[in-house]
């Protein structure tokens, strides 16, 4: 057993959870910082003088004032009113909310979001590449400054400068994605719960869109966005002391080796390297050479077991190169898959402010109260992470009890194993593609109570597309290629991702604002993902078949540890 204390495990986990949940993913939140935006009066130079605060007595909220509509029985005005000196009158019902629409803002704004979530998925093959070569303290110690940099830029931001926005909404995307990257390795520590605990820590990174409706609510009890981004750029401190106390050096073996600790602060040791706190992958073999010198200890009785056979897996013998597994048919079928639906989940979330005012009929209290409870769902996105995972396992244990009761039975089984981590891939796809296509049918709908509903299906869609991505790569390819190929999945549905804008000029210049036609496209082509499923419904009958023709591929291997790619897990959920 690991000699890890286990209070520090769990500390690890309690603070890499938070870490996630409190700095991971805000782009997530983009429904509500927009908001805020707007109030700021950000890419305004082009709109009404009155978004400017020139005339009706509006004033910028940069001098702690806000445009705020005051709601008399039927009539709504608007006025100007401090944040923290709301009318006291008891018939009186007032809440913040953008002033006057203005198409220039909201589509400059529409193309930070799409920008900053699109670097996102861009950065996840180059963050991962550093990640491999560099460790975790290293390169989260960059991540942490870039983090508090983009804090910085957002918090002296200025009218004048909107374009900012541009670079600290990447820079902050790009930070938080790799903050969880370093992150999921935790499960390490934790044995036959490995898989949970990354969910989990994927579920946080999803739920994190939350921050901003806090940030939201700050902001209307009068503390200046100024303030509030200021105060984010001194928390990421916490980031940096994070890096060098609770986590390693490299990255968490796996299977963690005997006296394995971690952190600058290690407790008593030997003034050796602790076992295991190396960097794991295929150019650096340091772990292997201090284990191999553990096994020559032992003598020759252990050298006479080194040869054996082995069976060749499924995914070593079909993609045994990074190369062919980029060329295999089931990666264009799940390239499709995960980019149509991704776009799907971004285009909602990126139109979600000028949607639901349109459907509001731009009452702003009404505006106000579906992003607040469009942002608390997103909270409950780290109890979904785990549900896709739970599917998987119980099809994958209902499939093994199947061929156990045939062999016992004496008849030839329908399924073999060649093809059963894949089998269970075709169902959470298939559930995956329905959710899709419930959610796009309540977002056509225009009612307003629907769309609760939709933001219910979001949180669950969005946990079932990610857990279910990196399971596929997880499973369907050699471990070693982890990476690279999640990595080159996620590059390509970032260049998708960046249809969003023109799909929000469509709909704007072309449909008037009404975003229902761009829906129904969507509807469709998120209907059609189900071709993925199939395919690998169909894929994993041909495995099946040449399984039984052919038998299992074994090799001759020398018995030895090889070196594992940390990220490999059963289930992940989330970015």
């Amino acid at each position: 057993m690991s000699q890890v204390p286990p209070v520090k495990k769990w500390i690890t986990f309690v603070t890499g959870v938070l870490e996630c949940l409190l700095f991971g993913g805000l782009i997530f939140g983009w429904a509500s910082l927009v908001i805020v935006l707007k109030s700021e009066n950000f890419f305004s130079s082009n709109c009404p003088s009155a978004i400017n605060g020139q005339e009706n007595g509006f004033s910028n909220s940069s001098v702690n004032t806000a445009v705020t509509p005051v709601i008399f029985s039927n009539e709504t005005q608007f006025t100007t009113l401090s944040p923290k000196g709301l009318s006291n009158a008891s018939d009186v019902d007032s809440c913040a909310a953008p002033s006057v629409g203005c198409t220039y803002q909201d589509e400059q704004l529409s193309l930070v979001f799409t920008i900053a979530s699109a670097c996102l998925s861009f950065m996840a093959l180059p963050n991962g590449i550093l990640y491999d070569k560099f460790g975790t303290r290293k390169t989260r110690i960059v991540a942490s400054v870039t983090y508090a940099i983009a804090m910085l830029m957002t918090a002296f931001t200025t009218v004048a400068s909107s374009e900012m926005l541009f670079a600290s909404m990447c820079i902050m995307a790009a930070s938080g994605g790799y903050l969880l990257i370093t992150n999921m390795q935790i499960g390490n520590l934790f044995g036959d719960k490995r898989s949970t605990v990354i969910t989990l820590v994927n579920g946080a990174f999803d739920s994190s869109s939350f921050v901003f409706l806090v940030v939201l609510k700050i902001y209307e009890g009068g503390v200046s966005f100024k303030v509030i981004f200021l105060f984010f750029s001194v928390a990421t401190s916490l980031l940096l002391l994070r890096s060098l106390f609770l986590l390693p050096n490299k990255q968490f073996p796996w299977p963690l080796p005997q006296d394995y600790n971690y952190g600058i602060c290690r407790g008593k040791n030997t003034g050796r390297r602790p076992p295991g706190d190396v960097e794991l992958n295929h150019n650096n073999h340091d772990a292997g050479e201090l284990q191999q010198e553990a096994l020559m200890s032992n003598g020759n009785a252990q050298q006479n077991e080194e040869d054996e056979e082995e069976e060749v897996s499924t995914p070593e013998l079909y993609y045994p190169t990074f190369k062919k597994g980029l060329k295999s048919g089931m990666f264009y079928t799940h390239i499709f898959w995960f980019s149509v639906i991704q776009l799907r989940n971004y285009f909602f979330m990126g139109t979600f402010n000028p949607w639901m005012t349109k459907l509001a009929d731009s009452n702003g209290c009404v505006v106000i109260r579906y992003t607040e409870a469009f942002a608390i769902t997103q909270l409950f996105g780290v109890f979904c992470a785990p549900m896709n995972g739970l599917i998987m396992d119980t099809y994958r244990k209902y499939v093994t009890k199947k061929m156990v009761q045939d062999k016992q039975a004496g008849i030839e089984s329908a399924y073999t194993k060649a093809s059963l981590d894949l089998r269970s891939c075709v169902v959470a796809f298939s559930l995956t593609t329905f959710l899709g296509v419930l959610f796009s049918v309540c977002v056509v709908i225009p009612v307003l109570p629907i769309q609760y509903l939709s933001f219910v299906l979001q949180v669950i869609l969005r946990s079932f597309l990610y857990g279910g991505n990196a399971t596929f790569f997880a499973v369907g390819y050699p471990p070693r290629h982890f990476g690279k190929m999640l990595g080159s999945n996620y590059g390509v549905g970032g260049v998708i991702l960046i249809l969003q804008f023109p799909l929000f000029m469509l709909t704007v210049d072309t449909f008037g604002g009404n975003a229902t036609p761009v829906n129904i496209i969507l509807l469709v082509l998120t209907a059609l993902t189900i071709i993925h499923p199939v395919y690998l419904y169909f894929h994993c009958k041909w495995l099946d078949r040449q399984y039984r023709e052919n038998g299992p591929k074994t090799i001759k291997k020398p018995r030895r540890m090889e070196d594992e790619n940390l990220l490999v897990v059963d289930q992940v959920s989330t970015i």
